[in-house]
């Protein structure tokens, strides 16, 4: 079996490792830059957040943590555990979010006001009057996972192919039969989009998109006048979205916008600088006025439920799909990559159904129209 991966960020690497690591076939990974990660997968604040609603993404964040630690050796070879605060006005926000750790595992504690500004005190004056610890959470080492994946796609005989643009997907007779690059056709009995903001626009190429919406959001490097201590934990206001957490001598935020962008590398605005500063003042009081180091937009990329889309389209076959990671690509995406060879080479998993593409069009998904057959 021939297998052309679409996208050379975290969904395109997880799935080509994946189906490297499951003997699929020959795989192929396709990237139109002259780099891996080159884009939202390289510019995001690399937090390990794996207590998420809906909770499919929290179980994926799990497997990946495992995953990880065999491909790299040690827990700390990918992440610097420093843990995670989710704070909120009340506990009302948090509990969907308790349910689902304890559901799924994830080892937490609930904190009051005191413990919470003991703990991070750049939150004191702000709203939070509760919060969720979850001393597995961190930030992750970004490089050192895309290398791992890299070097063990190619130990296992699979090509990463630089500067190919795939510009569409081929189809005849309602199934796939490669991928159009350059004017090469690059041969496939299974085609996987793992394109990012581009996905959709990739998979309607062959007639198959799907309601893929990539949003802009801004991340600032802010230099207040008293730093958290380098370990500190990262801090994430449940109910503004908004974030923070240590980096390089200064503090990387987010004001958690989420505005509908079109796939392309997003102009920053400064009018996230005033939505953060606005954010911070109900949340961090002491950083509303940090000075700005530098500013910059990425985009992250949803389905409709805010779930990953991993697995067979049921509208071509061949077709397969591993995309809408949103912002949580590198806390999920190694098991989603996962999951998706086990869809392709035809092993069952309960997540497959949560995942489903087919959850996105009108035509149902069934055991006959496994694409990946």
């Amino acid at each position: 079996m021939k297998v052309v991966v679409i996208g050379g960020g975290i969904a395109g690497l997880a799935a080509a490792w994946g189906l490297c690591r499951a003997k699929a076939g020959s795989v192929t990974l396709l990237e139109r830059e002259g780099q891996l990660f080159a884009h939202s997968s390289g510019k995001n604040a690399a937090i390990y957040r794996c207590v998420e609603s809906p909770q499919v993404v929290a179980e994926l964040g799990v497997r990946s943590a495992g995953l990880l630690d065999e491909l790299l050796g040690a827990r700390s070879a990918w992440l610097s555990a420093d843990g995670l605060l989710l704070s909120a006005r009340t506990r009302e926000p948090l509990v969907p979010l308790a349910e689902v750790s304890a559901r799924v595992g994830i080892e937490h504690e609930w904190l009051d006001q005191a413990e919470l500004v003991r703990r991070a005190p750049a939150i004191a004056g702000g709203h939070a009057t509760a919060a969720l610890w979850v001393p597995g959470g961190g930030v992750l080492d970004n490089h050192a996972i895309s290398t791992a994946l890299a070097r063990e796609i190619r130990a296992c005989g699979g090509r990463i192919e630089l500067g190919h643009d795939a510009a569409s997907v081929r189809a005849q007779a309602g199934r796939v039969v490669g991928v159009e690059s350059g004017g090469e056709l690059w041969p496939a009995d299974r085609v996987v989009i793992a394109g990012g903001a581009w996905a959709s626009q990739v998979g309607a190429t062959c007639g198959a998109a799907l309601p893929l919406t990539p949003v802009r959001r801004h991340l600032v490097m802010l230099e207040p006048d008293a730093l958290p201590a380098p370990r500190s934990p990262t801090v994430w206001d449940a109910e503004l979205g908004a974030y923070f957490r240590p980096e390089s001598g200064a503090l990387l935020s987010s004001p958690g916008d989420a505005v509908p962008w079109h796939a392309a590398d997003p102009v920053a605005d400064p009018a996230a600088l005033e939505l953060l500063a606005e954010r911070l003042a109900q949340m961090a009081p002491s950083l509303a006025s940090a000075r700005v180091r530098r500013f910059w937009a990425c985009l992250r990329t949803f389905a409709p439920d805010k779930a990953s889309v991993v697995g067979a389209d049921p509208r071509v076959g061949g077709l397969c799909w591993l995309a809408g990671l949103g912002g949580h690509g590198l806390t999920a995406g190694v098991a989603a990559g996962e999951l998706l060879a086990k869809c392709i080479v035809g092993e069952s998993d309960p997540l497959l159904e949560a995942t489903a593409p087919g959850r996105l069009v009108a035509t149902p998904v069934g055991q006959s129209l496994g694409g990946a057959r």
